[in-house]
């Protein structure tokens, strides 16, 4: 359930968000139809193994692997994972919305779902048949869990449960909606010389069910897919058994008990029933929330990682020879995430960072000598030579052996500020973390950070965790900012989080102070009458313009609101940022330090006169695969971007790998398959960039012997 939400006389409060902005995003980016509970009327069973550690950030599970959408992929909310990027199961269904059926009862939220496995036989690498799986070949079903990480805690009445099933003789299912994919209408892409149809062609499902003629509102890629109307589909349903359940508990409390970050489960298949050809799993969570209008959001976050079946395991196979960074990569400014390249170039001290701390998690039984440096290109790809960390070595113990109340980081490696006389706001710089085994170097990882100077100080990375909010009315919120050389505050950038039915839809003033011994003073500017504004989308904060200038001195200053009401405005607050000591508020006569850790979404701008449409801060997108991953020296590699044919690979990407040392390996224009003969066994970074050279996707490569 959320953070306590009853609101005394002054007080500051979290709350949950009542909408996950990343999904909204990558709906609006992909231009997709609302997701429904999927459901499928025939699905090829996969073959062993089953493994997915969620190290590919694709918000959606891999529909490879999974057939609904309603668990969101991603590397905010775990709480120092297993490995990088975890699956998250809450109250917000698959189009980042809360559940429209969600009450402060408990409910049925997310379900997480696998594609038929093939259990009842092993099959050689050409997929044929050997012979059939027996109780004796020790098959074991493995994952890791965490309650609650970033997010909210799931309460004692709330519960995450797993399911085995497979294809009942006897339950049917009616859906009046049903899944087509791209490549079954391959032949009539064909009249348009590609991969894909256009908008206004119509299309009938390849299903038994009668239907009306859909037509296409936007292009269709063969890669794609769509849920279309169908007046009748009637599909077997799947019988499911519970196998496994965890009751709702706070981190604090899984950490004190468990004594690990993530606890690992494995469960021996002990019964015949499901050695069958259509055998699934399926993970759901029950959820409730607040029952109070205002508070109503996303509660009950529970992260899943490294989920494993396979036959031939034993109870004592949880380790593995693989070391991963944990954590999105750390920004390069003090206290920063981003600000005005301006006055950070030159001779200003204040926001060079002596070092930044890299995490990182030696998954083997034994330790591990490894090393790590990492690199900085600037915007055309090029790698600055006075602006890199080369061979830090360091012996790293097993993951498994840590003490959850003092994890250290695996190294301190120190910034080497880049200075330059630029005095422009806006920079782009690539940071490429390398680690690898001394010993093998095959065993390692890259992390890709993308330091990016803007027209504004923000503190966060982006993305909320959660809400904060004010009571009563009249209470002021404000951020701390320091300007190290004179300029013009033009306005502000803030991230609203909705609550149900709009209720945080009241007005604020927008208000400018002073400093006074590290806290607000003089109200320096009000602007009065304003309303949140909501953009769903990821890092796409929406922009309060000033009507007019307000020219500031080198000093500390503090901007934020006064509001006008009771209610919660909900402003986005990143749990992954710290910037409490920042962080004050007013709610009855005298400003305090917040008491949440973390970094409330709020982002003064200066500079230059700022157009009047909103500023979009620019991301590199994260739909890029890269496969076969690892690969053999000599093999060929396969590209492919979500939502680009092959056409427009050609058209508008280029591409570069580089090794571990920053060197460009090989360029061009992309094309859907590169040879690796020219590569050596090892770690490679590949980077495609857009008609202007500008980086729009990155990932790492494995060449093997």
């Amino acid at each position: 359930m959320t953070i306590l939400p009853v609101v005394f006389f002054g007080q500051e409060y979290l709350s949950g968000i009542s909408s996950n902005a990343v999904i909204q995003n990558y709906l609006l980016k992909h231009k997709t139809q609302n997701q429904y509970k999927s459901s499928f009327e025939t699905v090829e069973p996969l073959l062993l193994p089953f493994y997915d550690d969620f190290t590919t950030i694709t918000i959606y599970p891999d529909t490879s692997r999974w057939l609904d959408n309603e668990a969101f992929i991603n590397s905010t909310f775990g709480y120092f994972p297993v490995n990088y990027g975890v699956a998250t199961l809450d109250a917000i269904d698959a189009n980042g919305n809360v559940y429209p059926e969600a009450t402060p009862y408990t409910f049925l939220a997310d379900r997480f779902t696998s594609k038929p496995i093939r259990l009842d036989a092993i099959f050689d690498d050409n997929g044929d048949s050997i012979r059939p799986i027996t109780l004796a070949d020790s098959v074991y079903f493995s994952f890791y869990y965490q309650p609650q990480g970033y997010g909210d805690i799931p309460l004692a009445h709330d519960s995450l449960v797993l399911e085995f099933g497979f294809y009942s003789d006897t339950i049917f299912s009616h859906f009046d909606r049903v899944w087509v994919y791209g490549y079954q209408y391959e032949e009539a892409m064909a009249q348009f010389g590609g991969e894909w149809l256009p908008p206004e062609f119509g299309i009938l499902p390849y299903t038994s069910c009668d239907s009306i003629v859909t037509v296409l509102q936007d292009t269709f890629y063969i890669y794609d897919s769509l849920l279309i109307p169908c007046d009748s589909v009637f599909i077997l349903d799947t019988d499911w058994t519970s196998v496994w359940r965890a009751e709702g508990d706070s981190l604090e409390v899984f950490l004190d008990e468990e004594d690990v970050f993530f606890k690992y489960v494995i469960i021996p298949i002990e019964d015949e029933a499901w050695l069958r050809k259509d055998f699934q799993f399926r993970f759901k969570n029950y959820a409730s929330i607040s029952n109070i209008n205002s508070w109503q959001s996303n509660t009950d976050q529970w992260n899943l990682d490294k989920i494993y079946l396979n036959w031939g395991r034993s109870v004592k196979d949880k380790y593995s020879k693989e070391v991963s960074f944990i954590k999105d990569g750390e920004s390069l400014i003090t206290d920063h995430t981003s600000m005005p390249y301006s006055h950070y170039a030159g001779d200003v001290i204040f926001y060079k960072k002596d070092s930044i701390s890299i995490f990182v998690n030696n998954l083997d039984s034994i330790s591990h000598n490894y090393k790590y440096k990492y690199f900085v290109q600037n915007e055309g790809g090029d790698t600055l030579p006075s602006f890199q960390i080369n061979n830090i070595f360091e012996t790293l113990d097993p993951y498994y052996g840590q003490d959850v109340s003092d994890y250290p980081p695996f190294a301190y490696p120190p910034v080497k500020s880049y200075y330059t006389s630029l005095s422009n706001d806006t920079a782009d710089f690539t940071v490429t973390h390398v680690i690898y085994d001394q010993n093998d170097p095959t065993v390692g990882d890259t992390l890709i950070y993308h330091q990016e100077f803007r027209n504004y100080f923000a503190r966060d990375d982006g993305t909320a965790e959660a809400g904060y909010g004010l009571a009563p009315a009249g209470a002021k919120l404000a951020i701390k900012f320091k300007l190290e050389e004179v300029d013009s505050l033009r306005g502000v950038q803030m991230f609203f989080n909705k609550t149900l039915n709009d209720n945080n839809d009241r007005i604020f003033h927008i208000c400018v102070w002073t400093d006074n011994s590290g806290k607000p003073n003089e109200l320096l500017y009000k602007w009065e009458n304003r309303r949140p504004i909501f953009t769903d989308s990821l890092n796409v904060f929406h922009t309060y313009i000033f009507p007019e200038a307000l020219k500031l001195g080198k000093n500390s200053y503090y901007i934020g609101w006064e509001q006008t009401t009771n209610d919660n405005l909900n402003i986005g607050f990143d749990r992954n940022t710290n910037s409490k000591n920042k962080n004050f508020y007013n709610a009855n006569g005298t400003w305090l330090n917040s008491s949440f850790e973390g970094s409330i979404m709020i982002r003064p701008m200066v500079g230059k006169p700022i157009p009047q449409a909103s500023t979009n801060q620019k991301i590199v997108k994260k739909g890029l695969k890269i496969y076969p991953n690892p690969i053999k020296r000599g093999q060929t590699v396969t590209i492919k971007i979500d939502g680009l044919n092959s056409t427009s690979l050609h058209s508008q990407m280029y591409l570069s790998v580089f090794d571990i040392f920053g060197k460009q390996q090989i360029s061009g224009v992309i094309e859907d398959k590169f040879g690796t003969d020219v590569l050596k066994p090892g770690i490679y970074i590949i980077q495609i960039r857009d008609e202007a050279m500008q980086l729009v996707y990155s990932g790492k490569l494995i060449i093997t012997q």
